[in-house]
């Protein structure tokens, strides 16, 4: 049996982001192993494939010596486990997976799920960055990226060669875990919501949602701002709780915390809006409109990928206050029937490009390939 092993900056986002992903390699005779640091989404996954915990790998640290120790103990995993492919997500793992599979000769791909606040500003540790990718590349077979800006980021800058870079939009959305038939109950107040859903960071646009939104509400007290999201401590480009306390003091949003399942949430708002400054594909986005809700997201990697201006949502320039509140005031102005022409628009454009079935398929087309 052939062994294929995950590995992830946290349990969450394998659970998450890669379940259908490993279940299709499960149902195709492969033996499935995850990798990734404990957290309580480990338990999840120990239940229906193999779970090894990661125990050094520290999401946010910059210390050499601790990425040597991760670099080490993917070496000494993959001696034990003997894989015959590894598929390694987020920054990490795309490095220090990488460089153990170089080093014992075993068929890898890096998938690239969005740059992340490296690549939001200049600096030197952008550079750092680029450096580290482009060592750790090499010793892979495909690199995927999630959309086309990201992929040309890393051509043009020489991190990885052109005919090793492959693009599949996004990890796929389960269109029938999230239809619009799950929204059985409409609201019983004339209020309208709009709902932002993301990890609570500077660089998804909070601020510039919080103010927009505040903006539209002084001219229509009725609307309403809902925030769900984890936060994110460690994170550089983390908003501190108490930013989300006084906003919610003040009357300016609502806070939903966290959950398991969104489709509750999605259904309670009338348009979903996601203003961040660069994302792979955002799956907050995708999910939403296979529920038929029209998006507000901004022209920037990733997320313009999704929108289809005027058809399925708005797209507005990257950190622009003003540009979100004119798009938030034409989204509220606009009737019910228009909502719901651009809300069918989006889940037909889900359907034919951002599907569970059509993204893994392409996977196990270039699995296929490689081993």
């Amino acid at each position: 049996m052939r062994k294929t092993v995950l590995t992830s900056n946290t349990s969450w986002s394998i659970w998450n982001f890669r379940l259908g992903l490993m279940r299709a390699l499960k149902n195709k005779g492969y033996k499935v192993i995850a990798i990734a640091p404990k957290d309580k989404y480990s338990e999840y996954i120990s239940k229906e494939f193999e779970y090894v915990e990661l125990k050094n790998l520290d999401r946010k640290g910059k210390n050499p010596y601790k990425d040597v120790k991760l670099t080490s103990e993917y070496l000494k995993l993959y001696r034990q486990l003997k894989p015959d492919l590894v598929l390694n997500y987020t920054i990490k793992p795309n490095i220090y997976s990488s460089i153990a599979c170089g080093i014992l000769k075993i068929p890898c791909i890096s998938v690239v799920t969005g740059l992340g606040y490296v690549y939001v500003k200049e600096g030197i540790l952008k550079q750092i960055t680029n450096f580290l990718y482009k060592a750790a590349f090499k010793f892979n077979k495909k690199v995927i990226f999630q959309n086309q800006s990201d992929k040309d980021v890393f051509v043009k800058y020489n991190v990885v060669s052109d005919d090793k870079a492959v693009i599949i939009y996004g990890s796929g959305v389960d269109t029938e875990k999230f239809n619009p038939d799950f929204c059985r109950e409409n609201r019983k107040d004339d209020s309208f919501a709009f709902l932002m859903i993301g990890r609570l960071l500077w660089d998804k646009g909070v601020k510039e949602y919080i103010e927009a939104g505040r903006k539209l509400k002084e001219d229509h007290p009725q609307v309403k701002l809902l925030l769900l999201g984890a936060f994110d401590e460690g994170n550089p480009s983390s908003v501190p709780e108490n930013y989300i306390k006084k906003w919610c003091n003040e009357g300016v949003i609502e806070y939903l915390e966290v959950t398991d399942d969104v489709r509750p949430f999605i259904c309670m708002a009338d348009c979903i809006v996601l203003p961040s400054y660069r994302e792979g594909v955002p799956r907050t986005l995708l999910e939403a409109l296979s529920m038929e809700k029209p998006i507000i997201t901004t022209n920037a990697a990733g997320c313009r990928d999704v929108c289809v201006d005027g058809l399925n949502g708005f797209l507005v320039q990257p950190k622009n206050v003003e540009s979100l509140y004119q798009a938030m005031k034409k989204m509220f102005n606009l009737s019910i029937e228009e909502r719901n022409r651009m809300g069918k628009f989006g889940r037909e454009t889900v359907l034919k490009n951002f599907s569970e079935s059509v993204v893994i398929e392409k996977y196990l087309t270039i699995i296929k390939n490689i081993i």
